[in-house]
């Protein structure tokens, strides 16, 4: 029976317990107790109990951790903090009794070398699941998914250590960033597996936004989306980072349907699209000569609290512009000039053939003026469609000197 534990209200605060009549380091919230301590050596620790002073660990023939009794925070090691030139060795060849430390070494071990395991099974205090997803995390913010893998293979041997849904998430993550979608596909297969048995192993939220993320950016869009939906029949319901991901597919593989009914429920949600999507799906509007749909979508989207820029505008334009809309393409030429939202030359261009087809020459003119202010040269393109315009209200088409005329006046 492991020892009664009592805390000492004076040390609390400085990290250290009383086990019968000694004092000894307190155990961490999340990683446990010191492996020297009585308690980690009645129910966790691998190795036998011995008369080896506290701190000892027989597994690596050195001291690991020694406990001076006193609260004044000391160091962990017999000669106080290591220091570079002191004779003390560094610190990547002792064993890391925190997990800062042990943090430290898995940055600088070097995977399919053996020194992951090894800092891992070194390590003076015994790390829990927690520990082992920040691990793991760490590998994968540092793209280097076989040492996420070498860090869950190391977990999966510790007694009393098993996965759950955040390691096998961190490790899905890991590999995404990584751009090895087949292996995240593989690791959520063996997830799936273990939830056979084990309900902590099931797939949650952030599982399915790693691996939709992990798809998309390997360019398998259609997994992506049947993801997507084995997620929505789960009954777990997307975040933004999800609806992200599979939006970005649904641009890339020009999915526009898809994309339409997505954004919807979004925003049902309180979630929105990239701006890249309302772009691309409003000009695909404009290809469909379907300015009703660009409307619609350009004001939700707003009512989702996105801002429109230059290329919404400008995509929204287009779609007037093919929809012959000509009095809603100035009220919105003149809506994004009085929101100082910029006005580039293809938008006034795309305008001006708009006012061209309905034979708006005066119109026209007062957009070329909108071009000079805005400190812009017209283009040919402009000048033309105001030669065209000029010609469609039966006044001729005056000649391009002419209407540079215009304009300087």
């Amino acid at each position: 029976m492991a020892p009664v534990v009592q805390r000492n209200r004076n040390s609390y605060n400085k990290g250290q317990v009383k086990i019968g009549g000694g004092v000894y380091p307190a155990p961490h919230p999340f990683f446990g107790y010191p492996t020297g301590s009585p308690v980690y050596m009645e129910n966790s620790a691998p190795v036998k109990k011995s008369n080896s002073p506290v701190g000892w660990n027989p597994r690596y023939g050195g001291v690991a951790r020694k406990s001076t009794g006193s609260s004044s925070g000391e160091s962990c090691f017999e000669s106080g903090s290591p220091s570079v030139g002191s004779g003390v060795p560094s610190l990547a060849n002792k064993p890391a009794w925190d997990m800062d430390t042990l943090k430290s070494q898995i940055v600088n071990a070097k995977a399919g070398t053996g020194e992951v395991g090894h800092a891992i099974e070194s390590c003076t205090f015994k790390p829990r699941e927690q520990a082992f997803t920040a691990l793991i995390d760490l590998s994968g913010r540092m793209r280097d998914w076989r040492k996420a893998v070498e860090v869950f293979e190391s977990m999966k041997k510790i007694r009393g250590v098993r996965p759950n849904k955040y390691t096998y998430s961190a490790l899905i993550a890991a590999c995404s960033s990584s751009g090895e979608w087949e292996r995240a596909l593989e690791v959520f297969g063996a997830m799936q597996k273990a939830a056979r048995s084990d309900p902590n192993c099931r797939p949650n939220q952030v599982t399915y936004g790693a691996l939709i993320s992990a798809c998309e950016r390997g360019g398998m869009h259609d997994v992506a989306l049947q993801k997507f939906e084995e997620m929505r029949e789960a009954g777990i319901r997307p975040d933004q980072v999800t609806y992200t991901s599979v939006l970005c597919s649904c641009e890339k593989s020009a999915k526009w349907e898809e994309a339409a009914a997505i954004i919807e429920e979004a925003h049902s949600r309180g979630f929105v699209a990239p701006p890249s999507v309302y772009y691309e799906l409003m000009l695909h509007y404009s290809e469909l000569k379907d300015y009703n749909c660009a409307l619609e979508l350009f004001l939700t989207m707003q009512m989702a609290e996105v801002e429109p820029d230059v290329h919404t505008c400008r995509a929204l334009m287009s779609a007037l512009c093919a929809g012959d809309q000509h009095t809603m393409a100035l009220d919105l030429l003149n809506s994004m000039e009085e929101s100082g939202i910029l006005v580039d030359l293809e938008t006034y261009n795309l305008a001006l053939k708009t006012l061209a087809k309905a034979g708006r020459w005066q119109c026209s003119m007062e957009v070329l003026e909108g071009i000079r202010r805005a400190g812009l040269e017209p283009s040919n393109e402009s000048l033309d469609a105001v030669a065209e315009a000029r010609e469609i209200a039966g006044g001729g088409s005056p000649p391009s000197a002419q209407v540079m005329g215009y304009i300087r006046k």
